[in-house]
């Protein structure tokens, strides 16, 4: 091969490495653009109490182990409150981050993750709370990442820090964007996404409160 040969060959491969850079960014972007209208109105449905919207967003594997019926209930019960406590959830639009885009070809996937601080206040319409009960929820709701004042002794503000809300696409979804909430808690979550979505969201999650503790 002379190097004339050679040099156009290099240029060649570095046209076409180029060209591949720009189209992943462009539908990157592309993606972070549609993430983001679907953030902006899954809190416009959240803020407006539109339930069937919220479960039209998201991702069908729920509904496997759950029906939309019940979901639907435990949205209003949150929403809403029932005969044993009732909640207060601000109508806003969250100051809100988009991660970057994940892709994993193996899983079929793709996904951004959407986080956001979240407040709201409670009230316990048949239960009240002594200075023990006050400390044991405390203890309890931080290890939830939730900080807890007491207003009164039935009464109290929650700051939940760092919310996750996943948007994704997957063999499930028809190529459509849904969501799903991060609850590492929750044999529920483990049951609908991917094993390798789950280990890129609980590394996200420990960024996020690295980065906290380091801005206190």
């Amino acid at each position: 091969m002379t190097p004339k040969t050679q040099i156009i060959k290099g240029f060649l491969f570095s046209a076409v490495m180029l060209l591949s850079a720009l189209g992943f960014a462009q539908n990157n972007e592309q993606a972070l653009k549609e993430v983001n209208e679907i953030a902006l109105q899954m809190f416009a449905d959240m803020n407006n109490r539109d339930y069937d919207a919220i479960i039209d967003m998201t991702h069908p594997k729920v509904f496997e182990i759950a029906p939309k019926d019940a979901i639907k209930d435990v949205f209003k019960s949150m929403f809403e409150g029932n005969e044993d406590f009732s909640i207060n959830i601000p109508k806003t639009v969250p100051n809100y981050k988009l991660s970057e885009v994940f892709t994993n070809e193996k899983d079929s996937v793709k996904y951004v993750f959407v986080s956001y601080d979240m407040k709201m206040d409670m009230t316990f319409h048949k239960q009240e709370f002594d200075d023990e009960a006050k400390t044991m929820m405390k203890i309890m709701m931080a290890s939830k990442g939730m900080d807890v004042t007491f207003k009164t002794n039935n009464a109290l503000d929650i700051f939940m820090k760092d919310r996750i809300t996943i948007i994704l696409k997957d063999n499930h979804t028809n190529n459509n964007w849904v969501m799903v909430n991060y609850d590492a808690d929750s044999p529920l979550f483990y049951n609908i996404v991917p094993a390798s979505l789950l280990e890129s969201v609980k590394t996200y999650n420990q960024d996020l409160m690295l980065l906290r503790k380091k801005e206190e």
